[in-house]
């Protein structure tokens, strides 16, 4: 299994992957990488096969979910 990690806008039509997360390590998405920045955007990691999920969206159980906020 692996880690992936997603976000996804109010009026996205579905979440964007940002990358598999190794266990145990820090990751680094650099802004270039990310959509634009929204209110409430959502951030989440889901468990997924071993190369991440085979459709472009997630597939497998939400480990953790979380929102952008403006500070």
């Amino acid at each position: 299994k692996s880690l992936q990690f997603w976000t996804k806008g109010d009026d996205w039509k579905g979440p964007v992957s940002l990358g598999l997360v190794t266990p145990g390590k820090a990751m680094n998405v650099s802004l270039d990488k990310l959509p634009k920045m929204q209110p409430n955007q959502l951030f989440e990691i889901t468990l997924e096969p071993k190369n991440g999920s085979p459709i472009g969206r997630p597939t497998g159980p939400i480990l953790f979910i979380g929102r952008s906020v403006k500070i």
